[in-house]
């Protein structure tokens, strides 16, 4: 039901999906669905919450086979990228016409953004004490700065109409996380 929502959703948009064909392509009754989601805002919540989880675990689970904190940075931000150019339809109808939606989803998301940007500044500061990371400013804030590069070209690319692979910009944020890099300083003198 939600991976059909889902699809519908990005083919249609929001507001030109209805619950009735949802149901109908789902081989379910109008009645099961409303009694599972009252409502098409609950329906395209959930969508995006299992979109949403789906990343998690794929970062979570990719993350953990590179042996060194950039490797982490590089592959998260690729499998992040990745992810916006085969699902990004889903986010752009949250990005371009649904305030409510925007709304309700910022309070779902806001936490774990907040759990996220502790999570990554605490391995920043594992690679400052180990050298592998030059302490350019405080880690909060290079995880913030990192997180905001990469989705401000993502929402760019979405409302753009995508007349480009969203891998081309990857290079961009690659770059900033290789800047981050202790040996990309090694002849600073700072």
């Amino acid at each position: 039901m939600l991976e059909v929502a889902q699809a519908l959703f990005a083919e249609r948009g929001y507001h030109n999906t209805t619950m009735d064909e949802i149901a109908v392509r789902s081989g379910i009754g109008k009645g099961t669905l409303y009694r599972t989601f009252p409502n098409k805002e609950g329906l395209f919540l959930a969508a995006l919450e299992r979109a949403k989880d789906r990343l998690e675990r794929a970062i979570l689970s990719e993350v953990e086979r590179e042996s060194t904190l950039l490797g982490k940075l590089r592959r998260a931000a690729r499998l992040y990228f990745r992810f916006f150019e085969q699902e990004g339809e889903l986010f752009k109808i949250l990005a371009s016409n649904v305030p409510t939606l925007q709304e309700r989803f910022r309070k779902r998301v806001q936490d774990k953004y907040s759990f996220y940007v502790d999570q990554i500044a605490t391995m920043l500061r594992e690679g400052i004490q180990k050298g592998e990371i030059r302490p350019v400013g405080r880690p909060e804030s290079i995880t913030v700065a990192l997180i905001g590069a990469c989705n401000s070209v993502i929402y760019h690319w979405l409302l753009s109409g995508k007349p480009y692979p969203l891998e081309e910009d990857l290079k961009l944020v690659e770059r900033a996380i290789a800047g981050i890099a202790a040996s990309a300083f090694s002849s600073d003198p700072d």
